[in-house]
């Protein structure tokens, strides 16, 4: 690829990037402010329901700061890889028009999802940073520990978006049934809950799962300024490995895809 083609694909991705996030929240009141009151609004509400109600505790704190800190350190990663997953499954059908009148590649499209994912991440992890920094708790090394774990997630994500991209076209019910898929995820991963309370015939279950070794990781890195570097080059391998198959699965279908759409 030449170094004007490179740019000139660099270009169009951070058009169509601006152009979902303009869509998404066009003719709102709050506008792009919708990116960080959801998330929080969703922490208030877990926080209240496992800390107060649950009495779920993470190692042993009584702090209702220090459970919301866990909780949205975990949903960090579950949040990008949601939003990943939703959007994924519609979004070649979602720009057809564009794929199939234009010189666009179609490799292009999954991109768009994974790079809002950063963005929206990437912002909720400003506001950890400034509340670790606020509460005296902040790490230096906490950023360029996590900054590894951005990358393994940005390669899972990919995998995905580029698997359930050409899917969605020929499987319309993976829209529907992605969202369930999700509330699964959301409660098999140890987000809103310790990894202690799981039980000990289950936790080998748990060391399979790439999102829960992922939440452990993005808490060890943030919040205690620990790199795990066993489960760093285990996640990039798996990662990397999905990546691998998912690009194949794409450019195999990617060719019958067009004659669907």
């Amino acid at each position: 690829m030449e170094q004007a083609e490179f740019r000139s694909h660099l270009t169009l991705i951070y058009q169509l990037f601006w152009r979902d996030l303009s869509e998404r929240y066009q003719g709102t009141v709050l506008g792009f402010a919708w990116l960080l009151v959801q998330p929080l609004f969703m922490l208030g509400l877990y926080t209240l329901v496992f800390s107060e109600v649950l009495q779920v505790r993470f190692n042993a704190q009584v702090s209702n700061t220090n459970f919301a800190l866990c909780v949205f350190t975990g949903l960090l990663a579950f949040n990008a890889f949601s939003e990943v997953l939703t959007r994924s499954t519609h979004v070649i059908s979602e720009r057809r028009d564009l794929l199939l009148n234009t010189a666009l590649p179609s490799w292009v499209l999954p991109i768009i999802p994974v790079a809002v994912s950063v963005a929206l991440e990437l912002l909720s992890c400003l506001v950890l940073l400034v509340v670790l920094w606020l509460t005296h708790t902040f790490n230096p090394l906490s950023l360029a520990f996590y900054l590894p774990f951005l990358l393994i997630r940005i390669i899972f994500s990919l995998a995905a978006a580029y698997s359930l991209a050409v899917l969605g076209v020929f499987l319309r019910d993976l829209r529907q049934l992605v969202p369930a898929i999700l509330t699964v995820l959301l409660f098999v991963s140890p987000i809103l809950y310790p990894l202690e309370l799981i039980p000990e015939s289950l936790r080998p279950l748990y060391q399979w799962n790439p999102l829960a070794q992922l939440v452990e990781a993005y808490r060890a890195a943030l919040l205690h300024g620990q790199l795990d570097i066993a489960r760093l080059l285990g996640l990039l391998t798996v990662s990397s490995g999905c990546l691998a198959a998912a690009i194949f699965i794409f450019h195999s279908l990617m060719p019958r895809a067009r004659y669907v759409l």
